[in-house]
């Protein structure tokens, strides 16, 4: 991890600016094209939420600003992220589960697959036990193709957090679309960095799996 020097920071106008707002979140919905990364899923008989909540993650790690934490009025930037994601439990409450790293897909598959299974047999918990401020937050609603979302926040104008989930997929024109919700803190991330986050997303679900070859 590494510090930017706020008073020689490009960004320093825009992050004096932002910092002062109340709410100074921005979200920005789109869909992704799943196609390709679900058939994968179904002919290797893995679970497309996991790989799919995996390049959530690994996609974040490749947008520097995703990296970026806001930490006593400086700016941190992490090496990696990890993903914390909500999972429904049998009552049909949530818990959060704490997914790891998404730099190495096969560790994040195996990880991921123990917490689910950890919290089928009935472990619930809202408690977060990472402290180093390199999350990001994830959830999925898959039973709405939402086409706006919101979340609800503390009153922490420097929270920075990035909170991404997913909806239901359903085909439309031949492809399978999937709705995406990205939410970042404006103060150190543009609509630019959301839109190269969606190019590289659609990239990497139309690529990631074929690419690398993978077998679990």
């Amino acid at each position: 991890m590494k510090k930017i020097n706020i008073d020689t920071w490009y960004r320093k106008e825009h992050f004096d600016f932002y910092t002062t707002f109340k709410h100074p979140s921005f979200n920005v919905c789109a869909t992704v094209d799943v196609t390709k990364t679900l058939n994968y899923c179904k002919k290797n008989q893995l679970s497309f939420f996991i790989c799919s909540l995996f390049l959530l993650g690994y996609t974040a790690n490749q947008i520097e600003p995703f990296r970026f934490r806001i930490n006593n009025n400086e700016v941190d930037v992490h090496d990696e992220l990890e993903i914390s994601c909500t999972v429904l439990n049998s009552d049909e409450s949530f818990s959060f589960g704490e997914f790891g790293s998404s730099s190495n897909f096969d560790l994040f598959y195996q990880r991921a697959d123990q917490q689910l299974a950890k919290i089928k047999k009935g472990y619930k918990t809202l408690k977060q036990t990472n402290n180093r401020g390199n999350e990001i937050f994830c959830s999925v609603l898959p039973w709405l193709h939402f086409t706006s979302f919101s979340h609800a926040q503390k009153e922490s104008k420097h929270d920075s957090i990035p909170r991404i989930v997913m909806g239901k997929y359903k085909t439309i024109h031949n492809e399978i679309a999937m709705p995406v919700s990205v939410e970042v803190h404006h103060a150190i991330v543009d609509g630019l960095h959301v839109g190269q986050y969606f190019e590289k997303l659609q990239h990497n679900f139309n690529h990631f799996f074929d690419q690398n070859n993978l077998r679990l």
